[in-house]
């Protein structure tokens, strides 16, 4: 089984990671992939640049983020020209352009080439004005017409999407992210009094840094301290707002679970998500997250049993951290409670034994 994966751009963050993750072990299943995508914008990471792929990667010359008519135009001959040199059983695509043009061409090329997309999240809620977010809703009620399956990686996000009335007729799969589980860690919680915490992520509006800035300046004297990976058209002036905080920030760092020293727990101050890989991450360091309680964070993480869940401001978050701190010793349970459930239900292994299921059955049903 070919199958041609198409995406917007491969920058450092969730989607790029996952193909990795999901394309490495299709390979292992006998399903042999090409990544077709397109340009990093300045202000972020290229993750194709650090990782080693075991599928093709096919770079298209006008496929970025940005709307430019005349670009997208071009990237959609382009897609065209990959899938007739391919020739690809089934067609997966992912992110919101690369889902429209993508799918698109597919069907253009061939009316019976199976097309499967995944929603990674959903750009309804927190990412665009509204104005926006009704347009792109339009689209992905136009596309379900070119569309044979649609995943979602929780199942908050499908029913959210249905609601939306993005087509409650299409074949729809729920299909958890994986990830490769590792051995179980053996690192020990920060030995000094308080708590060492993680955030990793793009500074943008979505991400909310400005969330965690403010968590950190109400814990001024408590000795917690914040380490800060990632970068983004944020990430200078979440800085200068940081002013003295107590907060470390390192820029994009390769690994940041492997290569961050001590950390006792990760923080995710989205708007919005998906199922954050960060979480699955921290979990297969053995340790658990306080979140937003926000999209479907909540499909892993269990308050206070794996992780903690806050439903409202800054100022909340604040207060769990310092009840946490009294105790840290919860967070050995809750660490090990996030990666039991990590290697039962969130193994890469499992991931990829779902798509291929689909595959197989959207090809032999064309």
């Amino acid at each position: 089984m070919k199958v041609l994966h198409i995406i917007t751009r491969m920058n450092t963050g969730g989607p790029a990671v996952f193909l990795d993750h999901l394309t490495k072990k299709l390979e292992d299943l006998n399903c042999h992939n090409i990544i077709a995508y397109g340009y990093c914008e300045g202000n972020e990471s290229d993750y194709t640049s650090n990782h080693k792929f075991i599928s093709k990667l096919v770079k298209i010359k006008s496929l970025h983020r940005s709307l430019q008519p005349i670009d997208d135009i071009r990237a959609f001959l382009q897609l065209r020209k990959v899938i007739k040199q391919v020739k690809p059983d089934l067609i997966q695509t992912h992110t919101s352009k690369a889902g429209v043009l993508g799918r698109l061409a597919a069907k253009s090329v061939s009316n019976k080439l199976p097309v499967v997309h995944t929603f990674h999240g959903h750009l309804i809620y927190g990412y665009f004005a509204k104005y926006k977010s009704a347009v792109f809703t339009i689209i992905e009620k136009f596309m379900a017409l070119f569309t044979d399956a649609a995943v979602a990686v929780t199942n908050e996000t499908k029913k959210s999407l249905i609601s939306l009335g993005i087509d409650s007729k299409l074949k729809w799969r729920v299909i958890q992210i994986g990830v490769p589980v590792k051995s179980k860690s053996t690192k020990q919680l920060s030995s000094s009094e308080g708590l060492k915490l993680l955030w990793v992520g793009r500074f943008t509006d979505i991400k909310d840094p400005f969330y965690a800035l403010e968590v950190i300046k109400l814990l001024a004297n408590s000795n917690i301290k914040l380490t800060m990976v990632g970068e983004g058209e944020l990430f200078e002036k979440a800085k200068l707002a940081a002013k003295d905080a107590p907060i470390n920030f390192t820029g994009w760092l390769l690994n940041p679970f492997e290569n961050i020293e001590e950390f006792d727990l990760l923080m995710l101050t989205s708007k919005n998500e998906g199922l954050p890989l960060v979480i699955l991450e921290a979990a297969n360091c053995s340790r658990a997250t306080i979140t937003r309680n926000v999209g479907g964070v909540g499909e892993f993480v269990k308050n206070n049993q794996n992780g903690y869940l806050i439903n409202s401001g800054p100022e909340k978050m604040a207060e769990k951290l310092i009840s946490i701190a009294k105790n840290k010793s919860e967070l050995i349970t809750a660490g090990e409670f996030a990666y039991k459930l990590l290697t039962e239900e969130f193994s890469v292994e499992k991931m990829a034994d779902k798509y291929l299921s689909l595959y197989s059955e959207l090809i032999i049903r064309n």
